[in-house]
C-alpha cells in the first residue's frame, strides 16, 4: 500500500467514526474485496487450525452444508436434535470456532447452529453480498429454510449482531429471541481504537496482533493461549479484509427490534463508550434489555464465557422456538 493512500485513508478516520468497523475491518475500507483470503495457501492455514479446534470441540457435533443461491453455506450442529433451535452468528474476521468456550453450555439446553457467515473466514462458499441488496438477511433466510426452522433463538457477537439484528427488523416472525452481543454499531467508535486497527491491519506482525488482541479484551481477563490465540493470529493475518462496515443502527431501528431482545456488553469494549452505548439503547429499545457484564471487553465470549452462556440460557430459556422439523 503507498503512502499516499494509507496519508488518505488517516485523513478520513474523522468521518470514520460515525461507521462500523470491527476488530479487523478496516482492510476492506481501503480496498473492497470480495474473497475474504489472501491467497489459497492462506485460507488452508485458517482451515487447519479450524480443523483443529473442531478436533478438540468440546461436545459431539455435525458438519453440515446449506445450499443457498450464493453458494453452500457451512455450519457445526451441536446438542440435541430435539431441543429447541439456537442459531450462532460470529464476529467479522471469524466463523463458527468462535464459540468454542461457549459450546458446552449451549449444547445442554439447546439445538446449536454455530453458522460461518459468508464472506468471512470459514467453510461456506459465495461471495459477500453488498449491504444494500439486502443479501446477508436472503442468505441467512435460506440457511434457515434449509434446517427447517421456522423461528428460532438467534444470537450474533460482534458482526453478527449487526446480521441477527438486521434479520430480526426483516423478518421478525421468524425470532423467537435475540441476543446481540458486543454490538460494535451502536455509538461511534473510539479514534484511539481504529488507529490501532489501521496499523494491526497494514502490518499484521505476530506481536502487533496480539497487542491488538489485548486492547479488544478486558484488561482483567486472562489472554488466550495456545490453539485459541494462534487461531486469531493466523485469521488476522491470512484474511484479505474483513466485512465493509455497515450502518450504525438508527434510533428508529432501535426502536422496532423485537421487546424479546437482550443486549450484552463488555464493561471494558474498548470500541467506545458501552455507558453511552447503553443510555442510547435504553432510551430508545426500553422494551430490550441491557446487561453489562464486569471485566469483559470486545471479546466478552472468551473473556468471560461461562458468565455469558449463563446469560443466554436464562434468557432464551424464556423465549423456545420449536424444534427443527
Amino acid at each position: 500500500m503507498s503512502k499516499l493512500t494509507l496519508f488518505y485513508t488517516l485523513e478520513q478516520l474523522d468521518s470514520m467514526k460515525q461507521l462500523w468497523l470491527p476488530p479487523q475491518a478496516l482492510g476492506e475500507f481501503l480496498m473492497p474485496v470480495q474473497s475474504p483470503f489472501k491467497s489459497d495457501a492462506a485460507r488452508d492455514r485458517v482451515l487447519d487450525d479450524y480443523d483443529a479446534l473442531l478436533a478438540r470441540w468440546p461436545v459431539s457435533y455435525e458438519s453440515r452444508f446449506i445450499d443457498t443461491e450464493f453458494g453452500k453455506a457451512h455450519l457445526i450442529a451441536s446438542g440435541n436434535p430435539t431441543a429447541s433451535p439456537l442459531v450462532l452468528l460470529h464476529g467479522g474476521g471469524g466463523n463458527a470456532t468462535m464459540w468454542f468456550h461457549n459450546i458446552t453450555a449451549l449444547a445442554a439446553t439447546f439445538r446449536v447452529y454455530a453458522l460461518d457467515i459468508i464472506g468471512d473466514v470459514g467453510r461456506s462458499t459465495g461471495a459477500r453480498p453488498a449491504y444494500a441488496s439486502g443479501g446477508h438477511v436472503r442468505w441467512l433466510a435460506q440457511v434457515l429454510d434449509g434446517l427447517g426452522l421456522g423461528q428460532t433463538a438467534l444470537a450474533g457477537a460482534s458482526f453478527g449482531s449487526w446480521l441477527a439484528a438486521d434479520f430480526a427488523l426483516k423478518h421478525p416472525e421468524r425470532v423467537s429471541g435475540l441476543a446481540l452481543l458486543a454490538p460494535p454499531h451502536i455509538e461511534p467508535l473510539r479514534l484511539s481504537f481504529m488507529l490501532r486497527a489501521v496499523v494491526a491491519t497494514i502490518a499484521p506482525t505476530d506481536s502487533r496482533i496480539r497487542s491488538f488482541y489485548r486492547l479488544i479484551s478486558s484488561p482483567h481477563a486472562p489472554q488466550p493461549t495456545g490453539l485459541v490465540m494462534q487461531d486469531f493470529v493466523t485469521r488476522w493475518q491470512s484474511q484479505r479484509q474483513s466485512p465493509p462496515p455497515p450502518p450504525r443502527l438508527s434510533a428508529e431501528d432501535l426502536q422496532r427490534l423485537p421487546a424479546r431482545t437482550l443486549f450484552l456488553l463488555g464493561q471494558d469494549d474498548a470500541l467506545y463508550d458501552v455507558n453511552k452505548a447503553a443510555a442510547r439503547i435504553r432510551a430508545n429499545a426500553p422494551a430490550c434489555k441491557v446487561s453489562l457484564l464486569a471485566q469483559a471487553g470486545h471479546t466478552l465470549t472468551v473473556d468471560k464465557p461461562r458468565e455469558v452462556s449463563d446469560l443466554l440460557v436464562a434468557f432464551f430459556a424464556r423465549t423456545s422456538a420449536p424444534a427443527a422439523l
